[in-house]
């Protein structure tokens, strides 16, 4: 009886066996997108167990699992799709983009993250608003569609780099440009090289908080840029984009038509008896001039300006690699007359090559050759023809022909004021050539160890050439630029040549365990070694010994010579942890020691942290109408290196002989930036997504320029000697007001709200900003604003009159201002007890930046616009003041005494009268495009997938009271690098404090390149 009960147990387990081996079988498929395109690296795990894969190149995977197992399908930016097995062997899958998902982003973090589990706050901008509206220059993308970001061009010419400031401004003398970064790729110079049809997408890190990662670079935020790959779906994809369109002023200065001088009995001369014109008895501007032709010499200067650009990109590959080039070619002529056009050709080249199941290498290369008329900067004097048409008395005929010889634009017809000169002429015949070759390069090595182990090796290059030519030609009639070069002629050529190398080593541990793989960990250790040097050349003279011979040899007695090399090296170590449970409560750390030879020998390392942590709620708690909500906290460290000369015992040399300039400091460390950042994000109703930010930070050790005693025999030292406090306020709204097949409608609004204060200073208050140092009016003073103006403020309001005074010898006039009663013409100043009277008139902060970005489509047809909103912030209005001295602006002509301007003119003083209010509402951008598809097309859709027609616009309206050309306020044109010369070759100045005049700091108008509005018209056809 045992025997059979022994036989029958053993069939039965033997049917068991056979019945489970029966179900356990290998099933395979496609992970692919809601376009069916293929999802590469998609994970596949048998639920419950630790029994997974992931698709390769095709989407293509196999796993091996029971019928009655679920599979959980996931990747990056799409929704988890969980499927049971059944009896068939083939599962094709498609992942939906997860809305709530949102994003993924790569900085500051171990390696890429969604959105949703980041502990800190990111801002990105995807190829889809960048492709609206494509900006000459990238950075020039980011403005109105982040918050707590403001963009300013450095000049309005094109080619013209920008400034960029994220959040508050941070440094007292070194300047607020963030940290930039393309493909890897750490930048040395700047971004108007980067078109931004390349870009997929751009992520900003905008302060310590997040970007701590980035250490001594980053206390003023870290923009990363991603530019387009190859898609790797086995097929070919060619797009051609071209864009042809023109720019025209945004605004003109509405000038004067009369003076204040003494005419002739019939009004058809000046009065000139004495010798020389004399001011009317009356003393007001309401004089005719004497021409029946009255200029307006922005008429000469200001053309419509046509601009083009062509893009063409081939992308491809299939499994083991994918490639992707691109060519763009970028024509301007810009609006100033007789100014060569703006060339820039960029080709690109990205790769992805799959070498075996574990090694992978990435590569990125772009190269960038551009060339300027810089005739409006830099040189031996730079050239501003817009002075010239505001300041001139409109009744010179510029094209006259020159009486010396014969050539047009009479350069001295301005016989009144022999200071003034005719820049045609100059622009005319003065040749400044400015060119720039580019090259950045990226190459990254992966090897993936383990499944939870991945080594990475990578190094970069950003390589740039800039020359620079001036020539004056031998017989130049014209005082102006340089007197030195009158008649005997001038050539100065310059070289810069300068190299970033970086090398990085990266470890990346990705695991997860417990029962149900609750816990996730992301740890990457790493490396990285950075290595600048560059080199500047300049030679020049006067006195060309023959005309037209542009060869240094030609200068009679040989040129004046000089150079400049700095070699920067700097090595750091740093890890970065993500770690979180069930991805609801979510912590990240980071640790970096950094050492440079910018910092002093004696404090060579520094070391930065960041620790942040979030909690998502609706991972707990169910809370009707929203999907998400997360609360997150974090503080972090980062830093502003000095620039290279700061440390170092420095000597001005002037023929062949040195003196002492600045005091070498072997303290001198990096200023650190200390930022708390507190938010929440709320994804509510499927339709909107909320984020909102408090910021409070404290920048220590500032590095600024101290006065020293003559004893010392140096004139100063850079020392580390005081503190910024700033807060700032962020919100972000996105919200899909609706989405269905034929009709979408999508708003998105940014706000942000941003002071900064000096909470301590080691130096005696200085003045700084734009400008010589008689003019400057940005004080920096313990307790004040960063960017509070200071000067002479003249009283509006009888109760301010000065103690002492007897009010009935003085009336309000009609422009407002206070003024003795007897002549109207002398404004009164604001006078304290004790004297004073120079006082903080104005602040270039303003109360808020707000922007509204919206894209409806209907069908094949897309309407999209970007509204920008700037509320407050002074502007120091220094072209108006000039134009006070000499009598140009139409203020003189409003019935009050010309000596009443002269006295708010000030002496070319800092004047509350020149104090103007910021705040403007700016139809940034506009485009309208329609789509027709292959089959619209008909039998040209047989070759042709697309054809996108669009109309584009940018700065077409701009309502503000401020009275200058544009309250979006930039500064002169900037100095080239390879635009130094031998008076200046370490770009900062000896005398006193400067970032540089950055313009997101001094809003000072002074005659600037002005911003223009564009119409353009464009194509993309894609095959």
């Amino acid at each position: 009886m045992k025997t059979k009960f022994s036989r029958m147990l053993t069939l039965i387990l033997a049917f068991v066996v056979q019945l489970t081996l029966a179900q356990e079988k290998t099933v395979s498929g496609i992970v692919s997108d809601e376009n069916s395109l293929p999802l590469p690296g998609a994970t596949i795990i048998v639920q419950g167990t630790t029994n997974g894969t992931s698709s390769d190149f095709d989407g293509n995977y196999s796993i091996t699992a029971n019928a009655g197992d679920v599979l959980v399908y996931s990747f990056v930016g799409y929704a988890t799709k969980l499927i049971t097995v059944g009896a068939s062997n083939t599962i094709n899958v498609s992942l939906d983009a997860d809305n709530a998902l949102d994003e993924v982003v790569v900085i500051g973090s171990a390696s890429g993250k969604s959105t949703k589990e980041l502990s800190f706050s990111i801002g990105q901008v995807k190829n889809e608003l960048l492709e609206n509206v494509p900006a000459t220059n990238i950075a020039g993308a980011l403005q109105g569609k982040i918050s707590g970001i403001s963009v300013s061009p450095t000049g309005g010419q094109p080619g013209s780099d920008v400034s960029i400031q994220l959040r508050t401004a941070n440094s007292l003398a070194t300047g607020q440009q963030p940290l930039i970064i393309v493909d890897g790729v750490i930048l040395e110079g700047g971004l108007s090289d980067i078109n931004t049809e390349d870009v997929e997408r751009i992520e900003v890190a905008k302060g310590a908080a997040g970007a701590s990662l980035y250490g001594s670079r980053a206390s003023n935020g870290v923009i990363q840029i991603f530019t387009k790959r190859g898609k790797g779906n086995d097929k070919v994809s060619v797009t051609y984009r071209s864009e042809i369109g023109w720019k025209d002023v945004s605004d003109r200065y509405d000038l004067a038509t009369t003076h204040r001088f003494k005419m002739t009995a019939d009004g058809s001369a000046f009065d000139l008896t004495s010798g020389s014109r004399e001011v009317d008895a009356d003393g007001l501007s309401d004089n005719l001039y004497p021409s029946n032709i009255v200029f307006d010499y922005q008429d000469e200067i200001f053309n419509r300006g046509i601009f083009n650009t062509h893009y063409a990109s081939v992308t491809g590959g299939g499994e083991k690699a994918r490639y992707l080039f691109s060519y763009q070619r970028l024509q301007d002529e810009g609006i100033i007359a007789l100014v060569e056009d703006y060339r820039r050709d960029n080709f690109r080249l990205n790769l992805d090559n799959n070498i075996s199941d574990k090694i992978s290498l990435k590569t990125s290369f772009f190269y960038s050759n551009s060339n300027r008329d810089g005739s409006l900067g830099g040189g031996i004097a730079g050239t501003n023809p817009l002075f010239e048409a505001l300041i001139t008395e409109p009744i010179y005929d510029w094209h006259a022909a020159n009486e010396e010889d014969g050539s047009p634009y009479n350069f001295d017809a301005n016989t009144f004021d022999p200071n003034l000169y005719n820049p045609l002429y100059q622009l005319a015949n003065q040749d400044k050539i400015e060119k720039r070759n580019r090259f950045l390069g990226n190459v990254s090595l992966d090897y993936k160890v383990l499944p939870w182990l991945k080594l990475n090796g990578a190094y970069s290059i950003d390589f740039e050439n800039n020359t620079f030519e001036d020539y004056i030609p031998k017989g130049y009639l014209s005082a102006s630029p340089d007197g030195q070069a009158q008649n005997i002629g001038f050539l100065q050529r310059s070289n810069f040549n300068g190299r970033a190398q970086n090398i990085r080593l990266n470890s990346l541990i990705t695991k997860s365990f417990g029962a149900e793989d609750e816990f996730n960990l992301n740890l990457r250790l790493s490396y990285l070694h950075e290595r600048y040097a560059n080199e500047f050349n300049n030679a020049e003279g006067y006195n060309l010994a023959v005309s037209g011979i542009r060869s240094l040899d030609n200068i009679a007695g040989g040129p004046t010579v000089s150079s400049a090399t700095q070699e920067i090296l700097t090595d750091s170590y740093f890890a970065v942890a993500d770690f979180d449970y069930k991805k609801k409560y979510i912590f990240s750390g980071v640790i970096r020691r950094e050492g440079s030879s910018l910092f002093g020998p004696d404090t060579r390392w520094a070391n930065y942290f960041r620790t942040s942590v979030a909690y998502r709620l609706t991972e707990d708690f169910e809370i009707p109408g929203v999907q998400e909500f997360k609360l997150r906290g974090s503080y972090g460290t980062a830093g502003i290196r000095p620039t290279y000369e700061m440390r170092f015992e420095t000597f001005n040399l002037q023929n062949g002989s040195p003196t002492k300039a600045t005091l070498g400091n072997n303290q001198l460390k990096p200023a650190k930036t200390g930022e708390l950042e507190l938010g929440i994000n709320i994804d509510f109703l499927d339709k909107f997504s909320f984020e909102f930010n408090y910021v409070k930070a404290k920048t220590e050790d500032q590095i600024l320029r101290v006065p020293l005693s003559a004893s010392t025999g140096f004139g100063a030292q850079w020392r580390n000697a005081g503190e910024i406090d700033a807060t700032t306020y962020e919100a972000s709204l996105n919200y899909d007001i609706i989405q269905n097949n034929n009709f979408s409608w999508n708003l998105g609004v940014v706000w942000d709200k941003s002071e900064q204060k000096i909470s301590r200073l080691d130096v005696p208050a200085y003045l700084t900003g734009p400008g010589t140092q008689e003019t400057t009016l940005f004080r920096i003073e313990q307790g004040q604003n960063f960017g509070a103006m200071f000067g002479n403020i003249y009283i509006r309001d009888l109760a301010d009159l000065p103690a002492g005074s007897n009010a009935s010898n003085f009336v309000v006039n009609e422009f407002g201002y206070v003024v003795d009663a007897a002549t109207r013409s002398t404004p009164v100043k604001k006078v304290d007890s004790s004297g004073n009277e120079f006082f903080t008139m104005g602040d270039i902060t303003p109360d808020f930046r707000m922007a509204f970005n919206t894209t409806l489509k209907y069908k094949n047809l897309a309407l999209y616009a970007l509204v920008d909103w700037k509320q407050g912030g002074d502007i120091y209005n220094k072209t108006k003041q000039w134009l006070y001295r000499d009598g140009r602006h139409t203020d003189i002509t409003s019935g009050l005494p010309y000596n009443f301007f002269q006295g708010l003119y000030n002496t070319n003083l800092a004047s509350s009268a020149f104090v103007e209010d910021g705040t403007f509402v700016k139809l940034r951008e506009l485009s309208l495009y329609y789509t027709l598809n292959s089959k619209a097309l008909g039998n040209i859709g047989n070759f042709i997938d697309t054809v996108k027609l669009g109309f584009i616009g940018r700065n077409l309206i701009t309502i503000t009271d401020y009275s200058g050309f544009d309250p979006d306020i930039t500064n002169q044109p900037e100095s080239n690098r390879a635009n130094l010369t031998s008076r200046d070759t370490d770009g900062i100045g000896s005398d006193v404090n400067t970032p540089g005049g950055d313009p997101n700091v001094f809003k000072v108008d002074n005659f600037p390149y002005p911003s223009t509005k564009t119409y353009s018209f464009s194509v993309q056809l894609t095959f």
